[in-house]
């Protein structure tokens, strides 16, 4: 019993009578405030119930549910952006290098051992019938191929390279309904002068345009297919193709396959 007077002392209310100020000091018994003395809760009486942090545990679930979709489709849209512009630079260069030098510059396409798409430049060598090439060149001019280390005067007149890049990972050479990584379908500039076996490979010109490939499969691009660079992202959600529209022009175009359309240039958008 000793300590229940100090018990109900702790939560017994005072009383404080409140003036009002006055300018001469003097005040007006205004009316009563009550003052509890009354201790704050200590330790556990102060934290979270379990039902509060279960209810927080599902708002962060439900927000990673509702973020997650939206950032892997952001993630996948860098990628490619990034994709078909770096293989347009690629090859915007090389057709201006081919009219810089007034010779064929190719860019080879192939896949590293981590099945990375890879974009080489080089310079084809041309036989001046002005100036013509020894003997032992002469085979090689024109032939499409990077030569080097075969000639008498080698290494100083081996074919130059002139750009060697590497596509990110997360993007595959791909064509839409082809298998992953397969560079036959993917690459689809093949067969020159008359030559089956130079294949994946671009040719420009030093007017600017590009030597047509004379595979059957290489033509013009179509909605189905044609010549063309055919890539996607590892997901397999969006499949582009950058291509030539013209021989002569050798002007550059990104087409994105649209189901029911197939490639098309425009009205599309990202997965």
């Amino acid at each position: 019993m000793g300590s229940a007077p100090r018990l109900l002392k702790s939560y017994t209310t005072k009383v404080v009578r409140q003036r009002d100020k006055h300018p001469k000091g003097k005040g007006k018994l205004v009316g009563y405030a009550l003052k509890s003395n009354a201790s704050p809760r200590r330790g556990s009486e102060a934290g979270y119930t379990l039902a509060e942090m279960l209810i927080v545990l599902a708002l962060i679930g439900l927000v990673a549910l509702i973020a997650l979709p939206a950032a892997g489709r952001l993630i996948r849209h860098s990628r490619d952006l990034g994709a078909f512009s770096n293989v347009r630079q690629v090859l915007a260069t090389a057709r201006l290098q081919a009219v810089k030098r007034g010779a064929n510059v190719v860019v080879e396409i192939s896949l590293t051992p981590e099945k990375m798409i890879r974009l080489r430049t080089f310079q084809d060598r041309a036989n001046d019938a002005t100036s013509p090439l020894p003997a032992d060149e002469q085979g090689a001019a024109g032939n499409f191929q990077q030569d080097t280390g075969t000639f008498a005067t080698s290494p100083a007149t081996d074919e130059p390279t002139l750009g060697d890049f590497t596509v990110p990972p997360g993007i595959a050479l791909w064509k839409s309904g082809g298998t992953k990584d397969d560079l036959g379908a993917g690459a689809a500039f093949d067969k020159y002068a008359g030559d089956a076996t130079v294949i994946d490979r671009i040719v420009f010109m030093p007017s600017g345009g590009i030597v047509p490939p004379q595979d059957t499969s290489c033509g013009l691009p179509t909605s189905s297919g044609g010549r063309g660079i055919y890539f996607a992202d590892s997901q397999g959600m969006n499949f582009f193709r950058v291509t030539v529209e013209t021989n002569i022009s050798g002007k550059f175009r990104v087409d994105k396959y649209v189901s029911g359309s197939g490639y098309v240039s425009s009205g599309w958008s990202w997965s």
